[in-house]
């Protein structure tokens, strides 16, 4: 059985030793911002898109760093969908708000692993390995 992936690209934003991490209306778990590309787009791209979708800043292209890729079992999906999930860093400009299609955005410690999707699980785990988070 072929299990289906879904490709995504997730921001990680780091700030006191938290990083930010956001809930889209009527979902139960907390996810990094991102999301999927639209035909054509470059992971540049789609996730300077996405952060913008979701809360209002600009990400800094100069300051682009891929920080990690996560491939793991999809939240909300049937099995066995998986996630491949390009994590990268930059700086932003604006201030930090959610947009309507998202409920709620938290500030997470590596305690907080358990509000989380499980892909955004793995990327806590290495942020904290990495002692970027509490």
């Amino acid at each position: 059985m072929n299990s289906t992936i879904i490709d995504v690209v997730a921001w990680i934003c780091i700030r006191d030793r938290q990083v930010l991490c956001a809930r889209t209306t009527g979902n139960d778990v907390l996810y990094l911002p991102g999301g999927k590309r639209e035909k054509g787009e470059s992971d540049w791209e789609a996730l300077r898109r996405e952060v913008q979708e979701e809360l209002n800043v600009s990400l800094i292209a100069e300051t682009l760093t891929e920080v990690m890729v996560v491939q793991e079992v999809a939240h909300g999906y049937t099995e066995p969908t998986q996630v491949t999930m390009r994590c990268f860093g930059a700086d932003y400009r604006g201030e930090i708000m959610a947009d309507s299609e998202i409920e709620a955005i938290a500030w997470l410690r590596y305690i907080d692993l358990d509000q989380c999707a499980p892909a955004t699980q793995r990327v806590l785990e290495y942020l904290y390995k990495q002692q970027w988070i509490d």
